[in-house]
């Protein structure tokens, strides 16, 4: 193990455990984009802000980093970690079966549900 892989993998468990205390996700922002609901409809937090658009942007914004998304992105940072900690630095790419494209794959995960992810093709 290196420093900076177990320094990544407690910030990462840090932010795991703050995640899975939350409110269930997915989380969205009400029709107003005033409130943020989660999954069951229950209200998660009102925003406040000092404009209307700045209110509505920081509501959209606690909700797009729910627990749900939050888990997701944790466990491809991961993984990413995993397989760059695992890499050879003298072999000049990160390992024989893992390449960059890998990497990117594993990145995109978390966004598995937009509608421009290309599924199955992106898969890891």
């Amino acid at each position: 193990m290196t420093d900076i892989a177990d320094f990544l993998r407690a910030r990462y468990a840090e932010r795991r455990a703050i995640a899975e205390a939350a409110s269930p996700g997915p989380w969205h922002a009400n029709d107003e984009h005033d409130e943020v609901l989660a999954v069951d409809g229950i209200t998660v937090t009102e925003g406040f802000a000092l404009t209307g658009h700045q209110l509505r942007a920081t509501v959209d914004h606690i909700a797009i980093n729910n627990p749900a998304d939050v888990l997701a992105d944790i466990d491809a940072k991961l993984a990413l970690v995993d397989e760059l900690e695992a890499a050879d630095p003298e072999a000049g790419y990160i390992t024989a079966t893992f390449t960059a494209q890998d990497a990117l794959r594993l990145l995109a995960q978390p966004f598995a549900g937009h509608p421009d992810h290309k599924g199955e093709e992106w898969a890891p």
